[in-house]
């Protein structure tokens, strides 16, 4: 396991995107969560996700670095518990995030067990969340795991989901995984690619219909603020995010916020 740093005091960039170095990242200061400390439990110089969205941060998705390892359980809450015993002060977030997805990790419960545990042991004021795409939230043995910790922080982007998560998947399966997780937060990237526009009124309004039937406890809408994997995709202005969210209050009950 030594391929694997334990800790990096940000992401390295990588052919134009960023990819994590170690298992570890920051603590940041995140638009939606505060002074956040970051797990990446990909594999090293991996880029592994059930999605490929164009906009990721961290470029669209790569084979498994050869000799590369998942990282255990023991050495993720090793990697955690030295970071937050050299810290002056705790977290406000612990967040599973990384390069690409975190319930594909073939030992994500057991990591979820050491990770609750070394923050119970070390940091207890700080919450730990997920940064989620959902598409794994249907197996019983994730879906248990995720709902133990104390956020849920799950992608639904309006766009065809071919074009704006790469990934042509059947949107009628997240309505259904997200059914079985509680206190669950949407988190929206709205953004424009080359014939498509996840702000179209046609593509809100498909959207909208999905979210009526989620409803979630919270509506994170947001666009890019970093360098995206495919350069034609493009922002979309704050004050039609704005408007999307309005329409957006119309539809659910759990609030709204604009990032």
């Amino acid at each position: 396991m030594a391929d694997f740093p334990l800790s990096i005091p940000k992401p390295g960039k990588i052919g134009g995107t960023f990819l994590w170095a170690g298992i570890i990242n920051g603590p940041v200061r995140s638009r939606r969560l505060g002074v956040s400390l970051g797990l990446n439990i990909v594999p090293p110089r991996s880029k592994l996700c059930t999605m490929d969205c164009p906009y990721c941060e961290c470029g669209f998705n790569t084979p498994k670095t050869d000799g590369a390892r998942w990282p255990s359980p023991d050495l993720v809450a090793d990697a955690l518990g030295k970071t937050l015993d050299g810290l002056d002060a705790r977290p406000d977030w612990i967040t599973f995030a990384g390069n690409g997805e975190p319930t594909m990790h073939p030992r994500f419960p057991g990591v979820v067990d050491r990770v609750l545990a070394t923050r119970d042991a070390r940091a207890p004021d700080a919450r730990v969340g997920i940064l989620c795409n959902g598409l794994g939230a249907g197996k019983p043995a994730i879906r248990e795991a995720l709902n133990r910790l104390d956020a849920r922080m799950m992608k639904l982007d309006p766009g065809p989901p071919d074009r704006v998560n790469g990934v042509a998947y059947d949107r009628e399966l997240l309505v259904r995984n997200y059914a079985g997780l509680r206190d669950l937060t949407v988190q929206a990237m709205v953004v424009e690619g080359p014939g498509w526009s996840g702000a179209s009124d046609e593509e809100v309004a498909v959207w909208l219909s999905y979210l009526r039937r989620i409803q979630p406890s919270a509506l994170q809408i947001y666009s890019l603020d970093r360098e995206p994997a495919d350069q034609a995709i493009t922002r979309v202005a704050r004050d039609r995010l704005l408007e999307i969210a309005d329409r957006a209050r119309g539809a659910i009950h759990g609030s709204v916020e604009v990032f």
